[in-house]
């Protein structure tokens, strides 16, 4: 897995495009910018600066910048993702996404704080692919997979990989009730955002508790479609991501030492500003 880094790291192709967007015209979209006239121009500069952040050939040093750096580009994606959906009114699928983000930007800070993890999350790719492999082998051919997944991912690559790191990861067993928990690269979660803090255990329920009712077969997930509750749903998970996205910035200005300090400030205020005029709004 090490290898494979290397060789992605020290690739001329890393340099990451800048990312257009374009605000759909809809009728969702239109009643979206009726109730928040000044979001295009705050969101604007939100993208100028995720460019700023993102557009350019890292340079990563290490491991733990190129992993975060790229996280925080996938980070990107959820971000302008859950901005389609909810300027079009996807409240569900935009919340379905803000889960995702959620958890990538978590993870970002904690490899951040903790750089000693990293090697343990690059590694632990071969236990998630192994574990990927064996499910797929109860319903699909060992030849099919390999003539799908190319030379690198055979199911014979996948466990020689697996045999490799495997030995660095236990399960573990609950102290009250004794059953035994798969293997994790780190802690869980939950504890992560325990550590890493704010702006993350602030939005906790809405960015992960009420995503995971929505992207798992539940009872609430079979509920009724509500057009209200849609809307509502979506401008939240806008507002929520557009938070976690702020966060990821300041991740990665920290870590690349960006010097986009007030930028990112002007931004913050802006995009508050206009969350603010439009709850004001009769």
């Amino acid at each position: 897995m090490a290898d494979d880094l290397n060789r992605n790291r020290q690739s001329p192709m890393t340099k990451a495009p800048p990312q257009p967007f374009e605000i759909p015209d809809t009728a969702k979209s239109r009643a979206f910018m009726a109730r928040n006239p000044m979001f295009p121009a705050a969101f604007a500069k939100l993208l100028n600066l995720s460019n700023k952040c993102f557009a350019r050939n890292p340079l990563d040093k290490d491991h733990r910048e190129h992993i975060c750096f790229w996280l925080g580009h996938t980070c990107r994606q959820d971000f302008l993702e859950v901005a389609f959906l909810a300027l079009n009114g996807h409240g569900a699928g935009a919340t379905k996404i803000l889960r995702s983000l959620y958890e990538r930007a978590v993870t970002i800070a904690y490899l951040i704080q903790n750089p000693n993890k990293v090697d343990r999350f690059l590694q632990f790719a071969a236990i998630q692919e192994n574990r990927a492999m064996e499910a797929a082998l109860k319903q699909v051919s060992q030849d099919r997979i390999d003539a799908q997944m190319g030379p690198e991912n055979t199911v014979a690559e996948t466990r020689k990989r697996y045999e490799q790191y495997k030995g660095n990861f236990k399960a573990t067993a609950c102290s009250v009730c004794g059953v035994k928990t798969p293997p994790s690269w780190d802690v869980d979660l939950v504890s992560m955002v325990q550590r890493v803090g704010e702006p993350y255990t602030q939005v906790f329920l809405l960015a992960y508790t009420n995503p995971n009712f929505k992207i798992h077969a539940t009872l609430a997930s079979a509920s009724q479609p509500d057009g209200d509750r849609e809307e509502k749903d979506a401008e939240s998970a806008l507002i929520v991501a557009t938070e976690l996205f702020l966060a990821v910035i300041r991740s990665q200005n920290a870590l690349f030492s960006l010097k986009l300090d007030p930028d990112i400030e002007a931004c913050t205020q802006d995009l508050r500003d206009a969350q603010s005029r439009a709850l004001s709004a009769p």
